[in-house]
Parts: C-alpha cells; sequence; structure tokens
C-alpha cells in the first residue's frame, strides 16, 4: 500500500514538472517566433498560475530614466490594483516590487499586514484581496534591472526551496525575453539608420549640429536670465516675508509703549499736583505693567522670528566633516518624539552600517519633516504612521521619507518649498519648515529632495551625495 501511495506521488511530481517545462517551453516559443513582449510575459503569468493556482503573478518593467514601475503582464490581479502601480517610484520601503527594483535584491514579504515595507500600500493590497508578496528582479545582462516578477497569495504566505527558485527561474525566463526584445528593438534600430545613404546622414548630422549648437546657446542664455529672474524673485519673498511676519509684534510693542509713556505722563501730572488719589495711581501702575508685559511678550516673538529667518541660510551653520551613524540618530529620533510629543509609530528601514557626516543638519532635516507630518498631514495628532528608509550606493545616500496623512493638494505641491508659503497661514503657519528642509539639502549637503506621487499621504525622496 505504502509503495502504492510513493508511485502515485512521483508521478504527480513528474506530470507537475513535465507541465512546468511546457509552460516555459511555450514562453520561449513565443519569443523566438516575435511575438510581442507583453503577449510573451502575459503567457508567462498565465502558465505560472496553470502551475500553481493559488498564487496570482505579475510582471512590472522599470523606467531607467524615470525609476518608475509600469505593469505590463498580469492575467489575474485586479485592474484597479495594477492601474495604482502605474508610474510607481523605486525606493527602499517601496512595497515587495519597488524596494526589489531599487535593491537589485529578492525581497519575500510573507504577510502584508505587518511588513513595514507595505505600510503605504497596505489597504491597497488587502482591498485587491493579496496578503502575502514575493518578487523577484529581472537583472539581465550587465546588472540591468529591467522589472520585477511577483508573486502574490490570498493569504501570509512563507516560501519552500521550491517556490524560492521558481520564482528565481521565472524572474529570469523573464531577463531572456526582455533582453530578447531590446537586441530586436536595436536589430530594427541600426537597420533603419543603415538604410539611410552616407551623404543623407551627413548633411542631417551638420543640420542637427547647427541646431543643436544653437539651442544650446539659447539655453544658456534662458538659464541665466532665469536664474537672476528666480533670484530676485526669492530675495523679494523674503523681505516681503519678513516684514510682514515682524510688522505684527513690532506694532503691538510700539503701541504700548506708547500708551505706556501717556500713562507715565498721567501720573507724574497727578503726582506734581497732588491731584491723584492712591487708587488711580494703582491703576495706573497695573496697567503699566500690562503694557510692560505686552511689549516684553512681542518684543519676544520678534527675537525668535528673527532666529527661525537666520535658520534659513543653513550654508554656514550646519556644515561639519564629523560622522555620525544614521541607524543611532534614528533610533534617538524615534526616543524624542515618543517621549515630548507622545509619537510612536515609525517604521525604519536603515543597514546598521549606515553613516553621514553633518549630524546636527541632518537631525534638523528629519525633525522638520516630521513637524510637518504631526501638524499639517496629521492635524496634531499621533495617529498617523512615518517611514523612513534610508540606503546607500557607491555614490549616494538614498532616503526615503513618506507619512499616511491628509496629502498635500494638487495646487499647493508646486510651492510646497517656497518660503514663507503654507496652506494653513491663516491658523498662525509661517510656512518655513519645508523651505529650511530644502535650504539644509542643497547647501549643507549639496543633495536634492523631490516631492513623488503616493497614494497616501505624501513621500519625499532624497538623495545625498557621499
Amino acid at each position: 500500500m505504502g509503495e502504492l501511495r510513493s508511485n502515485e506521488r512521483d508521478a504527480a511530481y513528474w506530470q507537475r514538472l513535465s507541465q512546468l517545462e511546457a509552460g516555459r517551453a511555450a514562453v520561449l516559443r513565443s519569443a523566438a517566433q516575435g511575438e510581442a513582449v507583453e503577449v510573451i510575459l502575459n503567457t508567462l503569468c498565465a502558465k505560472s498560475e496553470q502551475f500553481n493556482p493559488a498564487m496570482k503573478t505579475s510582471v512590472l518593467s522599470l523606467n531607467q530614466q524615470q525609476g518608475t514601475l509600469h505593469p505590463i503582464a498580469s492575467v489575474s490581479l485586479p485592474q484597479f490594483y495594477c492601474d495604482a502601480l502605474d508610474g510607481v517610484h523605486i525606493g527602499m520601503g517601496v512595497g515587495s516590487c519597488g524596494t526589489a527594483a531599487f535593491s537589485k535584491k529578492r525581497v519575500i514579504v510573507e504577510d502584508i499586514n505587518t511588513h513595514p515595507y507595505w505600510s503605504q500600500y497596505k489597504q491597497l493590497a488587502l482591498s485587491a484581496g493579496l496578503q502575502a508578496c514575493w518578487s523577484e528582479p529581472i537583472v539581465g545582462a550587465q546588472g540591468r534591472v529591467f522589472g520585477t516578477f511577483a508573486i502574490y497569495y490570498d493569504h501570509p504566505q512563507t516560501p519552500t526551496e521550491d517556490d524560492l527558485q521558481f520564482i528565481e527561474t521565472s524572474a529570469n525566463l523573464a531577463a531572456v525575453v526582455f533582453e530578447n526584445w531590446a537586441n530586436r528593438e536595436q536589430l530594427l534600430e541600426a537597420n533603419r539608420q543603415l538604410s539611410q545613404t552616407v551623404d543623407a546622414r551627413t548633411e542631417e548630422l551638420k543640420t542637427v549640429n547647427q541646431e543643436l549648437s544653437a539651442l544650446i546657446t539659447k539655453q544658456q542664455q534662458n538659464e541665466l536670465s532665469r536664474l537672476e529672474t528666480e533670484k530676485q524673485a526669492t530675495i523679494t519673498t523674503l523681505l516681503t516675508g519678513v516684514a510682514h511676519e515682524l510688522n505684527t509684534p513690532l506694532g503691538v510693542a510700539l503701541t504700548a509703549i506708547s500708551c505706556s509713556h501717556q500713562d507715565i505722563q498721567q501720573l507724574q501730572q497727578g503726582i506734581e499736583q497732588k491731584t491723584m488719589t492712591q487708587s488711580e495711581a494703582s491703576r495706573l501702575l497695573h496697567e503699566l505693567e500690562q503694557k510692560a508685559e505686552l511689549t516684553e511678550t512681542n518684543i519676544a516673538k520678534s527675537s525668535e522670528l528673527i532666529r527661525l529667518f537666520k535658520r534659513i541660510d543653513s550654508s554656514s551653520n550646519y556644515h561639519s566633516k564629523h560622522r555620525f551613524n544614521v541607524a543611532r540618530l534614528l533610533k534617538e529620533l524615534q526616543t524624542q518624539y515618543r517621549e515630548s510629543a507622545g509619537f510612536a509609530n515609525f517604521a525604519i528601514e536603515v543597514s546598521p552600517s549606515v553613516c553621514c557626516q553633518s549630524k546636527y543638519a541632518f537631525w534638523q532635516m528629519l525633525t522638520a519633516l516630521v513637524e510637518n507630518s504631526l501638524v499639517h498631514g496629521f492635524d496634531n495628532s499621533a495617529e498617523g504612521h512615518i517611514s523612513i528608509g534610508v540606503s546607500e550606493t557607491d555614490s549616494h545616500l538614498h532616503i526615503t521619507y513618506h507619512d499616511d496623512g491628509k496629502g498635500i493638494a494638487d495646487i499647493d505641491k508646486a510651492r510646497v518649498f517656497d518660503p514663507f508659503y503654507s496652506p494653513d497661514k491663516a491658523k498662525g503657519k509661517m510656512g518655513l519648515g519645508l523651505n529650511l528642509v530644502r535650504n539644509i539639502i542643497y547647501n549643507v549637503f549639496h543633495g536634492t529632495i523631490q516631492l513623488v506621487d503616493s497614494p497616501v499621504g505624501v513621500r519625499f525622496q532624497i538623495s545625498i551625495p557621499r
């Protein structure tokens, strides 16, 4: 009886193996016949799901220039889910596929409900009935990443050794498809170019060079003009903002001082003429004390505003060559906000060995971002979630910061880094936080910051040269 069951298991195993090889042969046959790359990769997904009906598969292609993922093949994932992934920027902590494409390493998320990589996209995945996602980068010749091959399950799932071999082999097969497609495109382009006559090509290049030279000259002139205009506009904005923000407290202080002079004259006159009662003198002295306190408060407020304005010029205040451990600093950041603001919903992804320089500037940059999330994204509540992912390459330190707050309106996105611009001006917000962040990144670290699209909340992508 045991021998019969063993033979049945062996037969089932060889049947599944034969089915798997037949599916891969069908993919290679489609590639050899010159089918469109989308058709071939849909065949790969379909054959994969025939081999294991419990899983759902997809292939995302990577736009190298923009660093974004785009659905190219899937046979069973909901269309709304695929549409939501179209144009997602890759980065550490950006789901399974965004992280795999960015790191060029396999990413296994056994439970989407709890993994920090899915903090921004968990609700999207759950609404599509997905609770596990394994993603393998599709890597071709010379390390080029073409995209990702992903396997989803409708329940938390841990891969077996056979599963890992399957996803790796499927991604390698997809890499062959992408390489074949890229080679075909290159050959077609080469044939098109070779079909032109040498004389026509030379004349075309001469014309193009002349146009390019003229265009470069014009762009240089336009850029110089744009920079000068932008500089003047920034100076005007700063001066106007400074004058506006300081006018109110200084005006109140001056009014209080003027009124105090009148009270002093009245008090002196009453004393000299001996016509003032003790109660009237006490009242005047009490009013003078109140006006002195009002003057002191508004002058202190003006002093604080001037201190904040000085922080805008961060290039000479924060720079330091002293190196520090980024993971340790982020731990300190968590502790501070848990103790001072009662906020503890941080999801942090960083290697223990990552280091950077200018610790004070780095701290100011992150605290300004967190304060922006708490005040604007979460409306001063502690209910939101903040994710910070840090990774490094040979040339740069990459930081992905995002929260799941109420986000930024489209009308405000273009001016989010402008000084004194805030959609909450009526609530007393000065609009200096994100401008300070941008100044630190540009002036201290000589890096860049971008506000990138996110289905929930806001997401910033920061790049710092090492």
